[in-house]
């Protein structure tokens, strides 16, 4: 879990479970350009539940864990 001091955020489950922007987005099929888009904000995630499943098993994270990391502020 991250620390108080350190938001969730989806590039900190990215790092977390040691995956580069580039396995990301194979394993998501899409390109590291939108993985980029995802981690600075620029997009949100757009995906059906079958791919969200597979992206929280990917970042080993929780369902709760992912949307706090795209919450806006």
């Amino acid at each position: 879990m991250a620390s108080e001091e350190e938001a969730i955020t989806f590039a900190y489950l990215r790092k977390r479970a040691n995956l580069t922007q580039r396995q990301i987005a194979e394993a998501m099929g899409v390109t590291v350009g939108t993985v980029s888009q995802w981690e600075t904000g620029g997009q949100r995630p757009r995906l059906f539940p079958e791919q969200i499943q597979k992206l929280l098993q990917i970042l080993n994270c929780s369902l709760e864990e992912f949307v706090e990391a795209f919450r806006q502020e």
